[in-house]
């Protein structure tokens, strides 16, 4: 598995569904639930993974709002832990890129695999994406 620290990868990705935040109509400065990165995990690995493995916990670590020309913006630091079935974790394409700028550490003998970099999120009409 490749190791790396997350920059702005999979803005794209981040951008690519609609993701509701935990925010009441009025409430400034709030982001995206844990359950919205859940989401956006899930789908990462969906992609990076030929079976995905199973998210077991997702920890918020730091997140901030950005506002931006274009719009508002959230970044969230995550750590996440997942177990995973099979001989080891499968990528669909070599190298799993879309994991390139995360790090991403496999322990075979246990079958789990813990995840930890940046989430991005974008906020359009009252909703993040």
């Amino acid at each position: 598995m490749q190791r790396s620290a997350l920059v702005v990868s999979l803005l794209a990705l981040a951008f690519s569904s609609p993701v509701h935040a935990a925010c009441s109509a009025g409430v400034e400065n709030c982001g995206p639930s844990i359950d919205d990165a859940r989401a956006k995990i899930e789908q990462l690995l969906g992609t990076a993974y030929l079976t995905p493995p199973k998210i077991i916990s997702v920890e918020k670590l730091d997140g901030r709002s950005l506002e931006m020309q274009t719009g508002n913006l959230y970044e969230m630091r995550i750590f996440a832990v997942t177990t995973y079935t099979g001989d080891k974790l499968q990528c669909r394409t070599t190298l799993c890129p879309q994991l390139s700028n995360y790090l991403v550490k496999v322990d075979q003998a246990a079958k789990k695999a813990t995840i930890a970099g940046w989430l991005f999120f974008k906020q359009a009409a009252g909703s993040w994406r």
